[in-house]
């Protein structure tokens, strides 16, 4: 159908004619000839070929319904495989071979995408125009498509291909126990603060011991290296954390981890595909073979509670590393061997972990949540955990120097006291 210029019929896809005027510009050269035929052409009809090639256009206020429809996150997932990290996801990045899920970021709050590797970035339309190749309407047209708002007559039947299939798992390999060893001769801030609490004898006597069965070990600049060995005895993986003078970690500076997939190195964060992390603790299965697994978040907070209330034949104490990786694959070992399970949640937690006890389908396992409800105060904080009110608990409490002391503060002792003479142990 031809389109109606008041006295002249050009059809949109009719070939460009010259106006006399820009033939005669040829002697000036062909970028000049060029140039002079679009002005002309301009002058002419009001408009250029290439203007008219694109019509129709869509309207402005159903391009603008469209935009704040369109979710980054909703559109990049048709394409890639994401992985949800915090309020993020990443992905491979499908603008360059990447191996690194953590390359590529998708930020929901901004509705943007951001590749650190290749660079490539921008919104929900540059997404489609540079990946799947689609022009700035065919884009428009595809998430009109996808959120049901009509754009033009123009059909969009462009269909967007499967995701790629995750990589494959890389192998695990072991790291060599010398890595391990090499690190626990080395200082760190988190252990020169466990000597400033305010344990009982028995407590500061199971310190030494607590940071030698969990392999705590120090790095060159001052971080905690938590080891993650498996129920054989295996390191498979590090967390390094660092932590400040008053055993607070320090929430500037992300982990970092060690690993060993080509060759023993750190890294900023290993994609969950290539390493497979075992619970912290998880070697002490065989230590304690038929003790009541305890299970808390951090690994700080495991260690805290070995030394609090020990591991011995009825408990050991051990941590997930983050709520994510509570699940039955990582408890597989300790379910294997149907052992009773405790989970101590954060106090801002206490739904999830309850959920998460549900989604393992498994009848030994419970929930305390007395820590950090019947022991909490206020100024433990809303995200306090067991090892935030014990540590205040302790910190908090009165040193006897003598026994008449004792029996002041508790008179029913005063019978045993004048029975027995006891003392205050050394």
């Amino acid at each position: 159908m031809g389109l109606n210029l008041g006295s002249t019929h050009v059809h949109p896809h009719a070939p460009c004619t010259m106006p006399p005027n820009a033939r005669r510009a040829g002697a000036r050269g062909k970028g000049q000839a060029y140039t002079h035929a679009r002005r002309a052409y301009t002058r002419t009809f009001g408009f250029t070929h290439s203007i008219l090639s694109t019509m129709p256009k869509i309207p402005e206020d159903i391009i603008r319904s469209i935009l704040d429809r369109a979710d980054i996150v909703a559109v990049t997932s048709d394409f890639l495989t994401l992985h949800k990290t915090g309020v993020r996801y990443t992905a491979l990045c499908p603008f360059h071979p990447d191996k690194h899920t953590g390359n590529f970021i998708v930020y929901p709050k901004k509705n943007c995408y951001k590749c650190f590797a290749c660079g490539a970035k921008g919104g929900v339309v540059d997404f489609l125009m540079n990946y799947a190749k689609l022009s700035y309407p065919d884009a428009i047209r595809w998430l009109g498509k996808k959120y049901f708002i009509e754009t033009d007559n123009i059909p969009m039947n462009y269909t967007p291909p499967p995701p790629p299939p995750p990589p494959p798992a890389l192998p695990v390999l072991e790291i060599p126990r010398s890595w391990v060893s090499r690190t626990m001769e080395l200082k760190n801030t988190l252990t020169d603060w466990l000597w400033e609490v305010k344990w009982d004898n028995a407590q500061l006597n199971r310190i030494s011991e607590a940071l030698w069965l969990y392999c705590i070990g120090g790095w060159k600049d001052g971080r905690t290296v938590f080891w993650m060995i498996d129920q054989n005895g295996i390191p498979r993986a590090a967390k390094l954390m660092q932590y400040m003078a008053d055993g607070h970690r320090d929430k500037s500076r992300n982990p970092g981890w060690i690993y060993n997939q080509d060759g023993c190195r750190e890294i900023c964060k290993p994609d969950e595909h290539e390493v497979l992390k075992p619970l912290f603790g998880m070697h002490l299965l065989k230590r304690y073979p038929r003790a009541t697994v305890k299970i808390v978040e951090s690994e700080k907070t495991a260690l805290l509670m070995a030394i609090a209330y020990g591991n011995h034949a009825g408990q050991v104490w051990m941590a997930c590393g983050g709520l994510e990786n509570l699940n039955r694959e990582k408890l597989k070992p300790i379910i294997e061997q149907r052992r009773d399970i405790i989970l101590y949640p954060d106090r801002d937690g206490i739904a999830k972990w309850k959920a998460k006890a549900e989604n393992l389908h498994y009848d030994r396992v419970t929930v305390d949540c007395k820590p950090v409800t019947e022991w909490w105060k206020p100024e433990d904080g809303e995200k306090a955990d067991i090892a935030d009110v014990v540590i205040r608990m302790i910190n908090n409490s009165k040193t006897y120097k003598t026994a008449e002391e004792v029996v002041a503060d508790m008179p029913k002792l005063k019978a045993l006291h004048e029975k027995f003479n006891l003392e205050i142990a050394k």
